[in-house]
């Protein structure tokens, strides 16, 4: 058993079959934050790469996105939503087939996260909220790493949160030696040389007080997570809902009523999901 943080982390290094993302994404990734880069030179990027361009064009026109009129080439997506909506687009696409794999139903809450993230970020009109809605999906992966590439150990996760009614988190630090599937996501993002703004939401998304660089992120990650969890949407690992982080109060300026506000329309917009779009 792997309980030892080092040794664990050696794990996840040397699997061979480790999640990569297309090289076209870490590219992209340094593209956007320089500019002196064009949206041709964005587009033609995007466009070398067939299967992602589609996936990218086929969620852009979604209902999960909400963009109004039919956006049928990159070049155009761009011009109309910006370079950082359409990263996130991309970002999006490039895990869809990592994150479909692993424990059941922890795609359709990853998906409900993302949502909740989106709508609330616009809502407060947080920068780059398309940014926000891809850390929301991708705040689970460290799950799935769990679940596919080290099974041993995860199924051992389940036999002890299920033996002691603990919460899927408490358990891995338990096997693990203090680490978890926040950590390990973690991990993989920054080998997937992704910005700070996405690695600290997926990594502190149980701790957002932690978060330095991405604070607002963050928190809405965390609230984000625990709205999705309180309506049963899909399913996170474990039957408990993590207690909430009263200072995203503050990170974020909301109050109470401002919260009730928002929740009230979360039913109706958890019954018009439609994950299947991503498959």
């Amino acid at each position: 058993m792997a309980t030892d943080p080092k040794a664990v982390r050696a794990i996840v290094e040397r699997i061979k079959s480790l999640p990569t993302i297309p090289g076209v994404v870490q590219e992209l990734c340094s593209m956007v934050e320089d500019e002196n880069t064009s949206a041709e030179e964005v587009g033609k990027l995007i466009g070398s790469d067939q299967v992602l361009s589609a996936k990218v064009l086929r969620l852009v026109n979604s209902s999960y996105y909400g963009f109004p009129g039919r956006i049928s080439t990159i070049p155009h997506a761009l011009v109309l939503l910006g370079f950082s909506v359409v990263k996130g687009l991309v970002l999006s696409a490039s895990v869809i087939d990592i994150m479909q794999e692993g424990i059941a139903g922890l795609w359709e809450h990853s998906c409900g996260v993302s949502m909740v993230c989106g709508n609330l970020a616009r809502r407060l009109e947080i920068p780059d909220p398309e940014e926000v809605t891809v850390a929301g999906l991708l705040h689970d992966l460290g799950k799935v790493m769990l679940s596919v590439e080290m099974t041993r150990e995860f199924n051992e996760i389940i036999a002890r949160q299920r033996r002691e009614r603990c919460s899927l988190r408490e358990a891995e630090e338990a096997v693990l030696g203090n680490l978890n599937h926040a950590i390990i996501a973690a991990w993989l993002a920054e080998d997937w040389r992704l910005p700070m703004r996405l690695v600290e939401p997926i990594r502190f998304h149980h701790n957002p007080t932690r978060a330095e660089t991405a604070p607002k992120q963050t928190a809405i990650v965390h609230l984000a997570d625990v709205l999705t969890r309180s309506f049963c949407f899909g399913h996170g690992g474990d039957p408990y809902v993590p207690a909430l982080d009263a200072s995203v109060f503050r990170t974020l300026d909301l109050s109470w009523r401002d919260l009730g506000a928002f929740v009230a329309t979360l039913p109706a917009e958890f019954e018009e999901l439609d994950t299947s779009i991503f498959e």
